[in-house]
């Protein structure tokens, strides 16, 4: 195709870098998308197939997708196959989180060994070598989707699920009365010091963000935001004996016969307290880059609904603006035919707050038949229109993570 894709509105000139997309492509097989963005015209579109359609990252100069298992596919900035430098053997889960204050990316997943199970966690640094590597020991396999990295902390959730002994993506299921655990580490630790936290049965599919409150050790609280669902019980219209996600993955369909909601927890001493901060039901949730591991007060989410007659169907009515600091929420809607994808938050080259830059969103048009990026003025959330908006020669789907590369990141 050629550049450049056709844009109404006007493009803010610092948003100058690659918007990365990871999700379903055709058949049986992902996709990676790319759009540039430069000097205020959308320049380029690429894409590829991938078998790693869960997630997708930039770091130590190469292009990384992942699907929900396995080691990372890499690509280079033109999207073209590249053989995997990133020195792992143990496999890892589809979540990386970038410390912002370090460049460091912090790595999980979940290795069953003939007497115990093991949540390996590792770190990144900025140059791509493994800089540091823990293993904790779980009471069990549970499925490891998300965790909450902070300056200091690892903190996981080891939900009632257990391994299903299939193929599906999500190979797991829902585990009935089987108990709830938050664990919490030192990033800095070996792993065998473990601060263990009982919950009534929950899941957690994404955290929002997570931060350290006090100055150094333990001292002070953990504050982390997370997106929380309901388990099933017996009784209840859901196939216990199924995978816990439904085929069309996280997003499309209800976990559990419901939808996540926004909570905080903090931990402190030997206490986890939980509040519901709304009753909005949301999912895809970001904060800035550069509040990653540290406090942050404005978080960014796609809002969901109930699909037709309560079913298991999803509708995706816009996006919120979830304040964390007054615990209000703003509503931006693309309108009516239209879906809009996980949020992206880029500060602008002038702002000092986590609502002073853009937003990217992916939207589907159905009466285009295509996508568009759209662009929004964060600090104006709810109260304006897109900023600009890009359209895309193809149709992205809605179940997809990304990343946004800033330019000075990879020239």
């Amino acid at each position: 195709m050629d550049p450049p894709l056709p844009i109404e509105g006007i493009l803010p000139p610092d948003l100058q870098g690659t918007l990365l997309r990871a999700g379903p492509g055709e058949g049986a097989m992902g996709a990676l998308h790319a759009v540039e963005l430069r000097d205020g015209t959308a320049v380029s579109y690429l894409t590829c197939e991938s078998a790693a359609d869960a997630n997708v990252l930039w770091h130590a100069g190469s292009v990384l997708a992942l699907a929900e298992v396995g080691l990372p596919l890499q690509y280079s900035r033109q999207l073209e196959a590249e053989d995997f430098s990133g020195g792992l053997t143990v496999p890892i889960a589809s979540h990386i989180h970038r410390e912002a204050a370090t460049g460091h990316r912090v790595l999980f997943g979940v290795e069953e060994g003939a007497e115990t199970t093991q949540l390996r966690v590792g770190e990144w640094d900025a140059a791509g070598a493994l800089a540091s590597f823990q293993s904790v020991t779980l009471e069990r396999s549970t499925w490891q989707h998300d965790l909450a990295v902070t300056a200091r902390h690892i903190i996981f959730i080891e939900s009632p699920t257990e391994p299903l002994g299939g193929d599906d993506a999500v190979d797991f299921r829902w585990a009935p009365g089987a108990e709830c655990w938050v664990g919490v580490v030192r990033r800095d630790g070996d792993g065998s010091a473990v601060r263990r936290f009982r919950l009534d049965p929950c899941l957690v599919t994404h955290v929002v963000g997570a931060y350290d409150e006090g100055i150094g050790g333990d001292e002070g609280g953990i504050v982390l935001f997370v997106c929380r669902y309901e388990v099933p019980e017996k009784g209840q219209p859901v196939d216990l004996t199924s995978s816990v996600v439904g085929e069309p993955g996280i997003g499309m369909t209800s976990i559990g016969g419901g939808l996540a909601v926004l909570e905080r927890w903090r931990i402190e001493g030997e206490r986890l307290e939980r509040v519901q901060v709304d009753d909005r039901w949301v999912e895809y949730p970001r904060v800035d880059p550069l509040c990653e591991g540290a406090a942050f007060r404005y978080g960014y989410c796609v809002e969901m609904a109930s699909g037709v007659a309560g079913g298991m169907e999803v509708d995706h009515l816009g996006l919120l603006r979830l304040d964390t600091q007054r615990d209000e929420v703003a509503v931006w809607n693309p309108g009516q035919y239209r879906t809009a994808g996980e949020p992206l938050f880029v500060r602008s080259v002038d702002g000092h707050g986590d609502d002073e830059g853009w937003l990217l969103t992916v939207v589907d048009d159905a009466t285009r038949g295509a996508s568009d990026l759209y662009v929004l003025d964060a600090s104006s959330f709810g109260r304006r229109g897109p900023q600009a908006v890009i359209h895309l020669p193809v149709r992205l789907p809605f179940r997809s993570h990304g990343e946004w590369v800033g330019a000075d990141r990879y020239r």
